[in-house]
This record gives C-alpha cells, sequence and structure tokens, in this order.
C-alpha cells in the first residue's frame, strides 16, 4: 500500500502540477482564444486595496497552512523582507486572450502554486502574493496577439507591485517568480524598479524561474555564490544529457542558470548527499538525498541515478517542478543569505 501511494505521488509530480510549459499542450481538446485580441476592449484598473485581488497576503491568510505539513518550522527566525511573488501560467483553457476576475475565485491551480512555489518564503518573510488578469498560455503560440495579452497582464502587475509597495512595513524586498511570472518580473525589474534608485536599493534578491534569461538580458547580476545578495537567480530544469531542441527554449553559453543545490554558477555535478528532498503536491516533502543537478549550457540537469521509483516516470523537462525539486534547498538557502547579511 505504502509503494502504491508513493507511485500515486511520483505520477502527480511529474505530470499535473502547478503549471504546464506551452512545448506539451495540446490545444486541439482545449479552448483557446477563437478571435483575435479587441484593441476596443477596456480593462480598467484593478483595485488592490481589495482583498479579493491577493490570492495571499501574509496579513490576511494563514502561513502555516501552505507550509509541507512534514516541515518543522518552529524555530526558525521571521526576516524584515517582504516577498512579491508572481505565478506562473494557470489560463489553459479559454476563448479568451487574458483571465477576467472570476478566474480569481476558487482555483485550485493558484492555490498549488502558491502552496508549491510561493510556500518556501512563508513565515520567514511578508508574502505577498497578486491575482492578476494573465494572458492565456495559448499567448506563447500566437504572439501577435500575445504580446497584447502580455501586455494587460503586466499592467495589473505593475499596478499590485505599486500597491504592495504602499503596504510592506519592511524596507527591503524579494522578487519572486516562476514561468509567465517570470516574464513579468524580468519587465518590472528592468523598466521600473532599477530605473528607480530607491527601488533598486531595497530589491535584495529576484527568483526569475523557469524562463530563458539572456547574459546580457537583466539589469542586475545573477548570483555566483550561496550568500550573494543584490542579484538574481534563475533555472530550467531538464533531464540529464537532455537538450530542447527543436522548442522555443533557448538554450547555449550565453544562458545564465544557477544550480539551487550548489547555488553555484560552476558546471559541476551537486552530490545526492546535498538534496533535501522534493516537496509533492500532498504538501509533503519526500525523497531526501535522491538528486543531483549540473549546469549546463543556461540550463539545469537533474539525475535520478540511483532512485528507481523515480527513474520509472523519467521525462525531458521538468519545468512544473522548477522549485518543488528544490523547495527545502531553496528555503534554507534563503535563510543562509539572510542570516549572513543582517545578521
Amino acid at each position: 500500500m505504502r509503494l502504491t501511494k508513493v507511485l500515486c505521488y511520483v505520477t502527480i509530480i511529474m505530470f499535473s502540477f502547478s503549471c504546464k510549459t506551452q512545448d506539451h499542450l495540446n490545444y486541439s481538446s482545449q479552448k483557446v482564444p477563437n478571435n483575435n485580441f479587441n484593441d476596443n476592449e477596456v480593462f480598467p484598473k484593478l483595485d488592490y486595496t481589495n482583498d479579493k485581488n491577493w490570492a495571499f497576503r501574509y496579513d490576511l491568510h494563514d502561513e502555516k497552512k501552505i507550509l509541507p505539513r512534514n516541515y518543522k518550522s518552529k524555530n526558525e527566525k521571521k526576516f524584515d523582507i517582504s516577498v512579491f511573488y508572481i505565478h506562473p501560467t494557470t489560463l489553459f483553457s479559454s476563448i479568451k486572450w487574458n483571465a477576467d476576475t472570476n478566474h480569481f475565485k476558487n482555483n485550485e491551480i493558484i492555490d498549488l502554486c502558491v502552496e508549491n512555489q510561493a510556500s518556501l518564503f512563508a513565515g520567514i518573510t511578508d508574502l505577498y502574493v497578486p491575482h492578476y488578469r494573465e494572458m492565456h498560455i495559448y499567448s506563447y503560440t500566437d504572439t501577435v496577439n500575445g504580446i497584447k495579452a502580455f501586455n494587460i497582464a503586466y499592467n495589473d502587475i505593475l499596478n499590485s507591485f505599486k500597491c504592495f509597495l504602499e503596504m510592506i512595513k519592511t524596507e527591503k524586498f524579494i522578487i519572486a517568480s516562476h514561468s509567465q511570472g517570470t516574464n513579468h518580473a524580468k519587465k518590472l525589474i528592468n523598466e521600473y524598479i532599477i530605473n528607480n534608485k530607491d527601488l533598486s536599493d531595497k530589491l535584495i534578491l529576484s527568483y526569475l524561474i523557469g524562463m530563458d534569461i539572456h547574459k546580457d538580458e537583466m539589469l542586475i547580476e545573477i548570483c555566483k555564490d550561496p550568500i550573494q545578495l543584490n542579484c538574481f537567480l534563475n533555472w530550467r530544469t531538464f533531464n540529464m544529457s537532455y537538450y530542447p531542441y527543436n522548442s522555443k527554449w533557448k538554450y547555449g553559453e550565453n544562458y545564465r542558470c544557477v544550480n539551487p543545490i550548489s547555488f553555484s554558477t560552476d558546471l559541476q555535478w551537486t552530490d545526492r548527499s546535498q538534496h533535501m528532498g522534493i516537496l509533492f503536491p500532498n504538501k509533503k516533502i519526500l525523497f531526501k538525498r535522491t538528486l543531483s543537478a549540473k549546469n549546463e549550457k543556461g540550463i539545469l540537469w537533474i539525475n535520478f541515478k540511483k532512485n528507481i521509483i523515480l527513474n520509472r516516470y523519467k521525462r525531458d523537462t521538468y519545468h512544473n517542478a522548477d522549485f518543488n525539486l528544490f523547495w527545502l534547498n531553496i528555503r534554507k538557502n534563503l535563510i543562509k543569505r539572510l542570516e549572513y547579511n543582517f545578521i
């Protein structure tokens, strides 16, 4: 019975996580926008003083409820840092180019994003997760209409970030994101934050996960060691020896990657003993010392060398689990960075 449950959990993590990749969606079985983007459609500003427009806020929601069930956080220190987290695409089936506010209500996929990704900041920082009228996943295929949908989504992110700055009680903040969220975060940092000296001094760390980042793209530097601040982290997880040929994933010597186990940009494989476990959708951390990881041409390779169960569910890309595979490693490293620099 125990083995059956474990196999079930593994199946879930490999095939139905909080976001999907555009490379593996079957659009013929889903609703996609049936008209061009309507340039005359009005998208009024969302009111981010309205609690309903936040998927999670540390002052409104119970942080303990989104933490892994078997994770002990009792003795952890709370840092005087706020986190602005932008969730990945959750709009996979719709005739609209952008989500509407009905998409925010009782959305289990957004809840999974919070539990599987944003949760690693819960309890040790003040966590803020805005709802936004995200663009349809099909926008990555039809980029002519998609860029217009992207701009609508980004305007929500920008407005929610401005409200975030008015709400927070801390001087310093972190940006965290995944997939579509990272597309918005990159624009937010390069075009809004870095151009404002006061804001750029307050941004201490950026987790820009799940999308390619060219070496010349960001106006902040990549994190090169485990205690560095004022930098960004990026990785995209793939199976060992796999290169994403014939896809929209970009890679090569000019793309950036940080290993989320060693938190280094070197090209060495980490030892399995350094891996702290995988966060599963049942909100439990399992399979400690399971995998090793390596930076390779701007992507992250992982290897489940000696785990028979996980090897049964190998796939080319682990985009869905970019955070889950390293949840505890990321959290412990963040604590280490903050302790080193602020205590």
